[in-house]
């Protein structure tokens, strides 16, 4: 069992990745003091303080009345410019009031490491969030050097709505806007909107989806705002008063004159959620100097730190990778960069957010990427811890400080525990001709209580749902020393899954054994989603255990019979695969852009597939298409859908270096959906082509016809998978049973079947 899955960040030769925190629940957000305290807010409300780089134990505020349902929460903090005279401390959080809930920002004073009692003063209540909404509410806070208070307020809506009715687009509302206000909550007289009509006065600019997260450089006031983008492209958009950055109408660059280009986009072939963001303007510099005044900025999905530099915003260069969900950014007066991780990507509980921090060394011994975590196991059972260490030429294992005669790998297992093993502290020395590294120290914990077995009964294996259904939640759980646990035992979570990251939905419910919920339509446009339901289950002693199912849109077209043989370039076409040769089932997982996709339909060109809908549908054909990442670049075809024989959808030539294309189609009354696949013009050679989770919506519900080449490429354990870097040590803490980790790729294994139960092991709480 683990303490949490923090996998130590890929760094330049110079640099150290150094863990402060663990233990964090769902953190949302940072701020750093002057002093050098970090305060660490988490989405459920509670804030946390880390001083001298020790996170203390009590919590420095609890806000009260917090709805943390789905992305709602606490999503924000900022240190007043006078904070070392007046204390005061910026927050937003979504609260409840009554039977609704809006977001607020108000300020509490700072005496002793913890908030002064009755000191919280509302500086400003934003309008209710619409009724149903669940994500996109912004929450970043930033003084400016005017002394203004800067807010982010996401578009506050679910969907990408018509650019007329859309929130973002509205000056009447604060929603998809960055406002400015006094710090006493007052509007700034010289705010751009204040003699525009019907306006909301504190609108500062207007047009985008997500601003997660932005920055204002020192001394400039240069401001970056990290907006969230949709199905293909993140930007950061320089902040100026009075502009439209033109979302819902575009993401990404567009030559439409009345909306303004970000200074800097990229597709979702790499990164799909741009989170934190921070100028490296310290008040003492560490890094070298190429650093000094460049932005960072992370991504949430594939784990990178990059840099751009303002004075030529075209290309952002590497600079850290192998991170584990980051969330926030933050430089420190001593020059060193903190930055803030959930490590929630593939299935943790709640508690394993973490604060790391980059420091530059100059030194070239070398650097531990993946230190031994501290395990409980139970008695009699194996270990295995791991570390990962680059340019290091051996490496020796310690127990309690004294080193292990043999041990000189990679990794260290102990066949058998012991009782004697209980408590013993391993590090691993790695070692090279400029001196030595020491991993973190891992403790092991030898229990003679057995873990408990969770089961999920409902939803049951490969059971859908549509949007607006009522889903119902149940399960059982058995533990060998307490019989069979009660209601109070089980703790329930879901998420929705959306291409490589995940939204909170339902938060974590303790005390019932069964419940329910109302499936909501997000991300209800795209082909690559579904939701991801957890049922942790904890004994009378404290071990855990959590078990999930995955879930999936009715009207998969892999699980639907198509009308007669469908034709193919290369033996069958392939179910919730890409099309290997001409074997049935020796496909592998359909990726586009480095996309994995559990769903879908795999086909060579040239390829016909013809489904008879009988005109009962109301909804939708939605699938993303593109040459699969197997071809590596190569191949070139044309996708055509057609509907009652005519085309409604033709993709043209598609190669294989470009981005995938998202195809949404009306088929209110269509009888056939039909989908073809043609080579590009020059022969079909490496022509693999996806239709990626292609599915219909609105239709009667089906009856799954398993087909026979339904054999996924490889068939996960449903017991706990072999250790990978993400959760070292002998299993139980890795999601991926391959034992590698690529956090580009996150639940790639995971995501393969709706019908595996996986397992994995939590530390005692």
């Amino acid at each position: 069992m683990c303490l949490g899955n923090v996998h130590a960040a890929n760094v330049p030769v110079g640099f150290a990745d150094r863990l402060i925190a663990t233990g964090l629940n769902s953190p949302t957000s940072m701020t750093i003091l002057p002093d050098g305290r970090v305060l660490v807010v988490q989405q459920n409300g509670i804030i946390r303080t880390i001083k001298n780089d020790a996170l203390l134990p009590g919590n420095f505020y609890a806000v009260p009345n917090v709805d943390s349902f789905s992305e709602r929460g606490c999503l924000g903090i900022t240190a007043d410019p006078g904070f070392a005279t007046n204390h005061y401390l910026y927050i937003y959080c979504t609260v409840k009031e009554g039977a609704t809930s809006h977001n607020r920002i108000f300020r509490v004073t700072e005496s002793n490491d913890v908030a002064v009692p009755g000191s919280e003063q509302l500086i400003l209540r934003l309008p209710n969030v619409p009724a149903g909404v669940q994500w996109h509410m912004g929450g970043a806070l930033r003084f400016g050097p005017d002394g203004k208070l800067y807010v982010a307020v996401g578009g506050q809506e679910d969907l990408r709505e018509p650019v007329e009715t859309s929130n973002s687009q509205n000056l009447a509302n604060p929603f998809g806007k960055i406002l400015r206000l006094n710090p006493d909550g007052t509007v700034p007289p010289d705010n751009p909107y204040i003699n525009t009509a019907g306006a909301y006065s504190y609108n500062y600019n207007l047009g985008l989806r997500n601003p997660f997260a932005f920055d204002i450089q020192p001394g400039t006031g240069l401001m970056y705002i990290n907006d969230v983008g949709a199905g293909t492209w993140e930007e950061i958009n320089r902040g100026q008063p009075a502009v439209n950055y033109g979302w819902p109408a575009y993401e990404g660059d567009n030559n439409d004159p009345r909306y303004t280009n970000a200074v800097f986009s990229y597709s979702h072939t790499t990164g799909c959620a741009i989170t934190g963001g921070a100028f490296y303007n310290p008040l003492n510099t560490q890094f070298p100097a190429s650093f000094t005044g460049k932005y960072l900025f992370a991504d949430f999905c594939n784990g990178t730190i990059r840099t751009l530099d303002p004075a030529n915003p075209t290309v952002a260069a590497d600079f850290v990778s192998d991170i584990a969900n980051p969330v926030n950014l933050a430089v420190a007066a001593d020059g060193s960069v903190y930055y803030l991780a959930r490590n929630q990507n593939v299935g943790d509980s709640a508690d394993v957010g973490s604060v790391s921090k980059i420091v530059f060394t100059n030194s070239q011994v070398p650097r531990i990427t993946q230190s031994p975590q501290s395990r409980t196991v139970f008695l009699g059972d194996p270990i295995t811890f791991t570390v990962a260490a680059t340019d290091a030429t051996s490496i020796q294992w310690q127990r309690n400080g004294v080193a292990i005669p043999g041990a000189t790998s990679t990794s260290y297992t102990i066949p058998q525990t012991t009782a004697a093993d209980n408590q013993a502290i391993y590090t691993a020395v790695t070692t090279n001709s400029f001196g030595t590294a020491t991993s973190a120290p891992a403790v092991l914990t030898i229990t003679s209580n057995r873990f408990p077995v969770p089961s999920i009964t409902t939803p049951a294996a490969g059971a859908g749902f549509n949007a607006g259904d009522t889903v119902t939640y149940s399960g059982t759980a058995t533990d060998a020393e307490d019989g069979t646990l009660p209601a109070s035992a089980f703790t329930w979570r879901i998420d929705f899954m959306h291409d490589t990251h995940s939204h909170p939905f339902m938060a974590e419910t303790t005390g019932q054994s069964s419940g329910s919920v109302i499936v909501p339509g997000f991300e209800a446009d795209a082909p690559n989603t579904w939701f991801r339901l957890y049922l942790t289950v904890k004994d009378a002693a404290g071990q855990a255990e959590t078990v999930f199912r995955d879930v999936y849109p009715f009207g998969q077209l892999s699980e639907l019979n198509p009308v007669g043989t469908p034709r193919n370039g290369e033996g069958p076409i392939e179910l919730n695969m890409n099309n290997g040769e001409a074997a049935a089932g020796d496909g592998s997982t359909i990726s586009l852009g480095r996309i994995p996709y559990a769903k879908g339909i795999g086909v060579h060109a040239p390829s016909d597939i013809r489904y008879d809908l009988g005109g009962t549908c109301t909804g939708h054909f939605l699938a993303d298409v593109g040459i699969d990442d197997i071809a590596q670049g190569a191949g070139s075809v044309a996708f055509q859908v057609l509907l009652d024989g005519q085309v409604a959808f033709d993709s043209g030539v598609m190669r294989g270096t470009d981005l995938r294309k998202t195809v949404k189609l009306s088929i209110a009354g269509v009888k056939e959906l039909r989908l073809l696949v043609n080579d590009g013009g020059d022969g079909n050679t490496l022509d693999i082509a996806n239709w990626a989770g292609a599915r219909v919506s609105g239709c009667p519900v089906p009856t799954p016809a398993p087909p026979p080449s339904t054999t996924p490429p490889t068939t996960p354990s449903t017991e706990t998978p072999n250790p990978s870097p993400l959760g070292a040590g002998g299993g139980g803490c890795s999601m991926r049973p391959d034992g590698t980790f690529d956090p580009t790729l996150p639940g790639l294994i995971l995501a393969a079947l709706a019908s595996v139960v996986w397992r994995r092991r939590k530390s005692v709480r």
